[in-house]
């Protein structure tokens, strides 16, 4: 029963903290493709600003779980969002570089161009 208990709370630790990555990275993914259509371009200093962004999402929801019963907020915690956060980053970046340099504009994503007709 012990190694169940041992296996179960490791489970359980990849289970929900992946889940935290994930969501961090969906969100700086839509965060910068939100600011993409708005702008109409897709910049180093704009994918830098969405994640700057969802790292102080992360603090501040640290924060808040501070101040509700039976939860408390951690520095591991944001450093695990902020790894999603980094991850998105880093693809955004490496597409954004692939496709004509750290300034340049980028057009061809068409499933942007939804609603802007």
């Amino acid at each position: 029963m012990e190694r169940f208990a041992v296996f179960w709370g490791v489970s359980w630790f990849a289970i929900v903290k992946g889940w935290h990555v994930a969501e961090f990275a969906i969100l700086t993914f839509l965060l910068a493709a939100a600011l993409q259509w708005w702008r109409d371009k897709l910049t180093t200093g704009t994918i830098v600003g969405a994640m700057l962004f969802c790292m102080a999402f992360a603090a501040s929801d640290e924060w808040h779980q501070s101040f509700i019963p039976d939860r408390f907020g951690t520095v591991e915690d944001v450093l695990i969002d902020s790894l999603g956060v980094c991850a998105a980053g880093s693809i955004l970046l490496a597409r954004l570089k692939r496709r004509g340099g750290w300034g340049q504009v980028v057009k061809n994503v068409r499933w942007l161009e939804i609603g802007r007709q």
